[in-house]
């Protein structure tokens, strides 16, 4: 859960993510696949047709602004979290991947809003990056969970017969 602060700054932002969030997104995708080339093998079956995200650099900008416009009432976002998050197992997205993504978004913000990315934005944005990331973690784990369990459960009727 993050701080009623940080919903406050968030919420404060979604105007300027709305007009900008393509070109942050944009950005970040430069920034991570320059650092980290092979995280773009995870984007090969999706939008992603560009090193600046492509199509992919739209739907995260959407997905941020709505994020930014709902961080109080997440439970509205329950069945887009849930997509994505199962889209995120399908392409094989880590745990260990979203610290990366995180602070290239916040690089991204910083590079694209300037002096609008003030130290408290860009402090309220990594709480709140950080408790979504969480919460995609955790989705994400429990799908890898009922998966490995739906396996299993089909090897074991598998050698039964």
């Amino acid at each position: 859960m993050v701080s009623q602060k940080t919903i406050e700054i968030v919420k404060a932002t979604a105007p300027i993510l709305k007009e900008k969030g393509e070109e942050i997104t944009r950005r970040m995708y430069q920034l991570t696949f320059a650092e980290r080339p092979d995280y773009k093998r995870g984007f090969e079956n999706t939008w992603m047709q560009h090193l600046d995200g492509g199509g992919q650099a739209h739907k995260l900008s959407a997905a941020v602004y709505a994020y930014a416009t709902h961080i109080d009432r997440l439970d509205e976002l329950a069945t887009a979290v849930n997509r994505i998050a199962h889209r995120h197992v399908e392409t094989r997205i880590l745990p260990e991947q979203y610290p990366l993504i995180g602070e290239k978004l916040l690089q991204a913000m910083k590079d694209v809003l300037q002096d609008a990315a003030t130290d408290e934005v860009i402090a309220a944005w990594a709480e709140a990056y950080e408790a979504l990331s969480n919460i995609f973690i955790q989705t994400e784990k429990a799908i890898y969970e009922q998966e490995d369990q739906a396996l299993t459960e089909r090897l074991a009727k598998t050698n039964a017969v």
